[in-house]
Order: C-alpha cells, then sequence, then structure tokens
C-alpha cells in the first residue's frame, strides 16, 4: 500500500474506535438516567443483576472490538515506518505505536476497574 491509502485507513480504523465506544456509553448512561430516577429502588436482586450484566456484556464487547482495531492499527504503523518518503501525517501516524499501545494498556486497567466495582456493586444487593 502506499503512504495515502495507509493514511485513509488509519483514519478509517480511528473512526472505528470511538464507534465502537458508542453502544456502551449510550448503555451506560440509560441505566444510570434509570439508576438515578429511582427505577431501581425495590427491584429484584435478579433484575439489579441483569441490568449489570448487560453492562458488561456490552462494555466487554466494546472492549474487545477496540483491541482487535488497535492491533490492526499497530499494523498499520509498523507498514507506514517501513515507507521511506513519508509526508508529515505519515511520519507523524508511524510515531504513534506506543500512543496505541498506552491507549489499550489504559483501557485494559479501566475495564478491569470497572469489572471489579461492579462484582462489589452486585455483591452489596
Amino acid at each position: 500500500m502506499n503512504e495515502k491509502d495507509l493514511v485513509e485507513t488509519w483514519n478509517d480504523m480511528r473512526k472505528q474506535i470511538i464507534q465502537a465506544q458508542f453502544q456502551s456509553v449510550i448503555a451506560l448512561s440509560v441505566v444510570t438516567v434509570l439508576s438515578v430516577m429511582g427505577y431501581f429502588s425495590g427491584v429484584s436482586t435478579t433484575v439489579a443483576l441483569l441490568a449489570l450484566a448487560f453492562l458488561v456484556t456490552v462494555g466487554s464487547l466494546g472492549v474487545l472490538n477496540q483491541f482487535a482495531i488497535i492491533r490492526e492499527a499497530k499494523a498499520l504503523v509498523e507498514d507506514l515506518k517501513g515507507h521511506s518518503a513519508q509526508g508529515a501525517m505519515g511520519k507523524t501516524i508511524s510515531g504513534s505505536g506506543s500512543y496505541l499501545t498506552l491507549t489499550q494498556g489504559l483501557m485494559a486497567v479501566f475495564s478491569i476497574a470497572l469489572v471489579v466495582l461492579f462484582a462489589l456493586v452486585a455483591l452489596s444487593l
């Protein structure tokens, strides 16, 4: 692939990462609003656990999608590094490997923290 094609692919991957977050954000927003408005007050443990399972499932699938996109973006970064005559955009993207690794690591840490938090909430029901 030439540099232009690689940059276009990079932009598509960035868009996919952003879109992969929408479902999780919407699900979390809906459950948060329902909680704040008191719709979960007095519900059975089964209903509360179902809501938690729903959030964990949607979030997990979103994170897995993002990990796959990041893995592919890392390969694209390596391909861009192989081009000798890079423009400014190509140089910037080819230097993004450490940023992708950091993003992936933070996603893992935040995901684990959320699952632990959900487990603590579920145990307190």
